[in-house]
């Protein structure tokens, strides 16, 4: 049997006013989906642990840490990223 770690949902993202198809594993955080799958690069990897705020993006308005953020939680929500 497959963990929930390792399987893969495909969907579009809503990122900088633009719908991206992506996929990627239900434990991925977005930071990782934002910079390898959609080639955006602003969202920094610092910490890791959402004490430095170098991944910050805008979701639904609200600031928050994408690498404390599942991908698969902001699937219907808008990311704002640096680019945007």
């Amino acid at each position: 049997m497959e963990s929930s770690s390792s399987l893969k949902v495909s969907t579009k993202l809503s990122i900088n006013g633009e719908e991206k198809e992506v996929t990627f594993r239900y434990s991925e955080i977005l930071l990782d989906v934002l910079r390898n799958k959609s080639g955006l690069t602003g969202a920094k990897p610092g910490c890791l642990n959402g004490d430095c705020g170098a991944c910050t993006v805008n979701i639904d308005g609200v600031a928050q840490k994408s690498c404390l953020t599942l991908a698969v939680e902001v699937r219907e929500k808008e990311i704002l990223t640096i680019e945007g």
